[in-house]
């Protein structure tokens, strides 16, 4: 008995560490991209919009097939009807089938047809589109986490720094070797530095939570990040990335397809203009027929057409309007050719300007780490004042600070470059990045 409650309980450990494991298990930047194309609330709304087009597509398919209706009446009345054979009738009843077909719109069901296509492309634009924006925002809200982490290293290193300064200080200070003036120095730097500690810990903690909302996951579900600042640099040019723009910018094709809806849009208004072709048939029974106590079938066939001759203006309104829009859409698509263009050059000069900076932080480190080694060695040996020492220490720690921001930096401005070539989800499979 006691055996077999002892296997349980270690089954049940075994089953709850691994679920913890696979919970918390580190998540790398490669795993957070699958998340967010999956969970991430903004795209889940935009497959949506596949449904809309599939919707459309049904209407509009559905605008040249016959429509079927069927009705059926019974009807009593107070006062009898003599028949020809001398009975009296006070109910009759009776059903009614009617198919109607429309032969000829106007252009108006051509056109809704050519819109249902466009729609889809539409849609599966927004939706790539969407992709694209999500995952450059994805970018810089997991690696802003990976910088709040190294804002963590370097403060930590500071109050590290700081704690054993002020403890050397403190001794010195009971042998008569410092003054109660550079202890007082030496806490407070120790205060500034522990204060520094906390608040970069806090927006590590506020960093993450945003990371895994944009990912759809519950703050007390939070996973840790791993990864570096790092990321290989870019290669290609300007007329290149312009290149892979003009064919891969889902924006700039859901505009193009915009423009042919509404093409479409204003033929659909112009039929209003255009005489109308439609064949009716209809088939029932009754019961009586008339007044003879029969019951007999019944069947029609009509073919109609209607010539719009003034409806108060609604099709001219409407015609003027359609042209406007279209309009509207022919300067979207021109300023969007533009915009990108110009995107193209910020983002580029952005890189340059990035990896210059990336290069003058690392030079700016290596030279703070050495004044700071300069500056201890001096204060050990009696000729470098405590002040000074203390600045060496404030300068390294905004020396870290500095380079961890170039690194991000210049990670985002290539993540901005990716973004605006519209080639960003193809670039991440590519693992061009840690």
């Amino acid at each position: 008995m006691r055996t077999g409650l002892k296997a349980v309980l270690i089954f049940v450990l075994i089953l709850a560490t691994r679920t913890a494991f696979a919970t918390n298990a580190p998540m790398d930047i490669y795993e957070a991209i699958d998340l967010t194309l999956k969970n991430n609330a903004t795209l889940r709304s935009l497959k949506q919009e596949i449904n809309k087009a599939t919707a459309f597509k049904l209407k509009a398919d559905g605008a040249s097939l016959p429509s079927l209706t069927a009705s059926g009446n019974i009807n009593k009345q107070k006062e009898s009807i003599f028949v020809s054979d001398g009975s009296e009738l006070n109910q009759s009843k009776s059903a009614l089938g009617i198919m109607e077909q429309t032969l000829y719109s106007g252009g108006k069901n051509s056109a809704m047809r050519r819109q249902s296509s466009q729609k889809k492309a539409i849609a599966e634009m927004m939706i790539a589109t969407g992709e694209n924006r999500a995952l450059g925002e994805l970018f810089g809200r997991f690696y802003n986490v990976l910088l709040q982490k190294e804002y963590i290293k370097a403060e930590e290193s500071a109050t590290k720094t700081s704690q054993a300064h002020y403890n050397r200080t403190q001794n010195m200070n009971k042998l008569g070797l410092s003054t109660k003036l550079e202890v007082i120095r030496a806490g407070q730097q120790l205060a500034t530095d522990t204060a520094n500690l906390i608040k970069a810990k806090g927006n590590y903690e506020s960093a993450e939570i945003s990371l895994m909302n944009f990912m759809g996951i519950e703050p007390n579900e939070r996973r840790t990040i791993i990864g570096v600042l790092e990321v290989e640099n870019v290669l290609g040019n300007r007329d290149e990335s312009l290149s892979h723009a003009t064919e891969f910018r889902s924006d700039l094709k859901q505009l193009q397809e915009q423009l042919k809806l509404q093409g479409n849009q204003l033929l659909i208004e112009k039929s209003g203009l255009m005489p109308k072709l439609t064949l009716t048939g209809s088939g029932g029974w009754n019961h009586p027929n008339s007044r003879r106590n029969i019951t007999d079938n019944t069947w029609t066939t009509q073919l109609n057409i209607s010539i719009p001759i003034f409806d108060r203006s609604v099709t001219r309104s409407n015609l003027i309007t359609a042209k406007a829009t279209l309009e509207q859409d022919k300067i979207a698509l021109e300023q969007k050719e533009l915009d990108i263009k110009s995107e193209i050059e910020t983002a580029w000069t952005s890189i340059t300007t990035a990896s210059s900076s990336l290069k003058a932080s690392e030079k700016a480190l290596e030279l703070a780490e050495e004044s700071l080694r300069l500056a201890q060695v001096g204060y050990e040996e009696g000729v470098t004042p405590q002040i000074d020492l203390l600045t060496a220490q404030t300068a390294l720690t905004s020396a870290k600070l500095n380079y961890a921001n170039a690194q991000y930096n210049h990670l985002m401005t290539i993540v901005a470059l990716k973004v605006t070539e519209g080639t960003i989800v193809r670039w991440s499979g590519e693992k061009n990045f840690k």
